[in-house]
């Protein structure tokens, strides 16, 4: 790609950030999901591409669980496989306790309070988290499918 296009593709890119970014937002104060692991029965581990506010990061309500085979969510699920993101079928309290996993601020363990089943597929989705001291952001930080071990 000559140094034209690539400058032309450059500049596309960081206007649609700037249309679809919230005000004061930059795509820089926008984590997003690195890595996803389960490093147990019932834990799985987030990590990040950058440090995040901690306490986004730890809040179960800017976490989803959506089943890839049910219609309606069982276990650790929110979500059934039909289902969008709302306020209302996010990750609560009582279903999961959401730690840092180390001390870099860019990975959390989310330990359920069920086991996670075995060879059931599922997606996490990750919303609303920023870095720390960004303003709020009210779009996604990816997501990624699993299949319990």
């Amino acid at each position: 790609m000559s140094k034209v296009k690539k400058f032309l593709f450059a500049s596309l890119l960081t206007m649609a950030f700037a249309l679809v970014l919230p005000h004061g937002a930059s795509a820089e104060t926008i984590p997003m999901l690195k890595d996803l692991q389960q490093t147990s029965a019932n834990q799985l581990k987030v990590t990040y591409d950058q440090p995040v506010d901690a306490a986004k990061g730890m809040r179960p309500g800017n976490y989803w669980v959506q089943s890839l085979t049910e219609t309606t969510p069982t276990g650790i699920a929110t979500l059934g496989m039909s289902d969008s993101v709302s306020p209302a079928n996010a990750l609560t309290a009582d279903k999961v306790t959401i730690t840092p996993a180390d001390t870099t601020g860019s990975s959390f363990l989310l330990t359920f309070n069920q086991n996670i089943p075995t060879a059931k597929s599922y997606k996490l989705i990750i919303c609303y988290v920023t870095v720390p001291n960004a303003p709020p952001y009210s779009g996604g930080n990816g997501s990624r499918t699993f299949v319990g071990k």
